[in-house]
């Protein structure tokens, strides 16, 4: 498909960076210093420095003219393959998560089309066309091998033929591990995105080599999430199962018992029509722990973000059951990191079901206070996995409801259960609101920051709107004497005030506190300390 002028004006030169023009046929560096020219192969522009790489232009042009015979349909192998069943389930997956991708997609500028990059097969590409039929989105189907077929570009993966911040949405799929460089392939495809772009990412896990010379590296999980520790996560997982992994053993099992390569096609051939059914066990594992450690490939789904997600965070992230031998954790660690863990391991799933009760009784308060039929908006502070927005927002006098959170790992659960939603990973002592809002719920998370009436007078200045509500509750106060223990057994810091100093905080904050109450109380159980408080009219 011809570049058209607007993705033109988005190339550069892989060598200086400079603007790359049609001339002729070729495309030139308009940088005189440079001037390098590169040619179009096919109708396809070779837009590769020639001296690095594992490919030369030698080899793109002799496999340009292999699929322009078409050798490779001819032969019977390729015909054998075509009608053996297939192992592998990861189209199924793949063209889920380009769904996703597709629905979240935006630009930075109103009435632009859209911009995806993609690095893949021409299958890969044709999935993402067929899901842009009627939507204005632009798709450049690049290629950093030979050989590969209904390409827009050819290029060095270790450095894209785009400007910065070019594209709105880059989708690799098997592309990581056949490079040496990884971490620069990476890099690049972060460094074309524009700040808030998505970014796709499928590799191989628990499977045999099966690329020949060109197939390096395999990644699990978290070492797939950590080549993109600058985007936050939408979404990661199981692209392809442990019923694939499992097939793909069986099969290289066979293959290595021949010592021909004719029977070693036979055998692999056998292989798969003996074990092609494995795979669909894999809709039955789900994401299951077990079943993430053993993965035949794995995927990730995130927005390019000005956040870096440490590395301790990433680790706390880990959704596997192999847990046997891990390093003691320190004394104390840092609200996040804990909380990502918790959402690694399901335990939000029991916060949300723990807390469901005194947060009914602390909304009901606050509705009350917001008169009658009168609609609002919401921030939840520390918002988890986004139940509480969720239960907002399906109310019918909410018009709009946003949740933040300190905690990676909880907001890319939020996310992944409700792609609608609107989620921040924000530090709540410096994040604010776009637009001031009517109402602030927050359960859990007060006493986790440093400085509470700071937190509380940030939110009265700068979160609500003059007369507007604030309905907080917190487990961990001096007269709750089961809580007492918590920051030794989670392993963070906790402020541990006694009821009247949490009551004192919201004066001393700007609020005026209309209402306490110990919310959900139980035999042994002190309840939940709700505060319900009002913001000065203007």
């Amino acid at each position: 498909m011809p570049l058209s002028d607007r993705m033109i004006a988005m190339l550069r030169c892989p060598v200086c960076g400079g603007a790359l023009g049609p001339v002729d046929r070729e495309f030139v560096c308009s940088n005189s210093a440079c001037a390098r020219p590169y040619p179009v192969i096919g109708g396809i522009p070779l837009l590769a420095n020639d001296a690095t790489g594992i490919y030369q232009r030698d080899d793109f042009v002799g496999a340009g003219q292999a699929l322009q015979a078409g050798a490779s349909a001819r032969s019977l192998g390729a015909r054998i393959r075509k009608v053996t069943p297939s192992i592998s389930n990861g189209d199924v997956t793949f063209a889920a998560n380009m769904r996703t991708l597709v629905a979240a997609l935006g630009t930075d500028e109103p009435g632009r089309p859209a911009t995806i990059l993609c690095i893949g097969t021409a299958a890969d590409a044709e999935v993402i066309r067929s899901l842009l039929v009627g939507r204005a989105l632009e798709l450049v189907h690049m290629a950093t091998r030979p050989g590969t077929a209904h390409s827009d570009i050819l290029c060095d993966p270790r450095r894209w033929p785009f400007a910065d911040n070019a594209a709105d949405a880059v989708v690799m799929r098997g592309v990581l591990h056949r490079s040496l460089h990884v971490a620069e392939v990476a890099g690049e495809a972060v460094r074309v995105l524009r700040v808030g772009g998505l970014v796709y990412a499928e590799e191989p896990f628990a499977v045999a080599s099966h690329e020949g010379p060109e197939d390096f590296y395999r990644f699990t999980h978290l070492g797939l999430r950590g080549q993109f520790l600058d985007c936050e996560e939408m979404g990661s997982g199981i692209a392809e199962g442990v019923g694939a992994a499992l097939a793909s053993s069986w099969r290289q099992l066979l293959w290595s018992l021949a010592r021909s390569p004719y029977l070693g096609f036979a055998l692999a051939t056998i292989g798969s029509y003996t074990a092609f059914f494995w795979k669909h066990l894999d809709a039955m594992l789900g994401s299951r722990a077990r079943a993430i450690d053993g993965a035949a490939a794995v995927y990730f789904l995130g927005r390019r973000s000005a956040i870096l997600l440490s590395e301790r965070e990433l680790v706390a992230s880990y959704r596997g059951a192999a847990r046997a031998g891990l390093t003691a954790q320190p004394r104390e660690r840092a609200a996040a990191e804990v909380f990502t863990e918790w959402a690694a391991t399901n335990r939000d799933v029991g916060m949300e079901v723990g807390h469901a009760a005194a947060v009914e009784e602390m909304l009901t308060a606050a509705y009350a206070a917001l008169d009658g039929d009168r609609t609002f908006t919401a921030v939840d502070a520390g918002c988890g996995n986004g139940w509480i927005v969720r239960r907002l927002r399906n109310g019918p006098r909410c018009r709009s409801a946003v949740g933040v959170d300190g905690s990676a790992g909880m907001i890319a659960k939020a996310r992944a259960l409700d792609p609608a939603g609107s989620y921040f990973i924000a530090d709540l002592m410096v994040w604010q609101p776009p637009q001031p809002v009517d109402l602030v719920v927050s359960m859990e998370v007060l006493y986790y920051v440093e400085d509470p009436v700071a937190l509380l007078r940030r939110i009265a200045t700068l979160w609500l709107k003059p007369g507007g509500y604030a309905v907080i509750g917190i487990d961990h106060y001096a007269e709750n004497t089961p809580s007492l223990g918590w920051p030794e057994y989670v392993g963070t810091r906790m402020t541990t005030w006694p009821e009247a100093q949490w009551l004192a905080a919201f004066e001393e904050a700007g609020f005026l506190l209309l209402r306490a109450w110990r919310a959900a109380p139980g035999p042994e159980w002190g309840g939940t300390l709700a505060m319900l408080a009002q913001t000065r009219a203007a």
